[in-house]
């Protein structure tokens, strides 16, 4: 099963079968311990977050497959 940690903090590790999952895991982190980002309180443009989230959710598919 993949596993992910926070792709900002790193403090978070989650599992889940599929990445759409892993973003609601991942949703919930953000929204007690990085609001600023979710609410779309940063310099990012719209969209980045979930760009670098699928990267590494990929990665971590990746990662998964490999271990026996």
């Amino acid at each position: 099963m993949p596993r992910m940690a926070c792709i900002d903090c790193g403090a978070f590790v989650a599992e889940a079968e599929s990445w759409q999952t892993m973003l609601v895991k991942m949703v919930q982190h953000y929204l007690e311990d990085h609001h600023d980002i979710i609410s779309g309180h940063t310099d990012r443009p719209a969209g980045a977050w979930m760009e670098r989230f699928m990267l590494a959710y990929r990665a971590s598919e990746d990662a998964d497959a490999k271990v026996p």
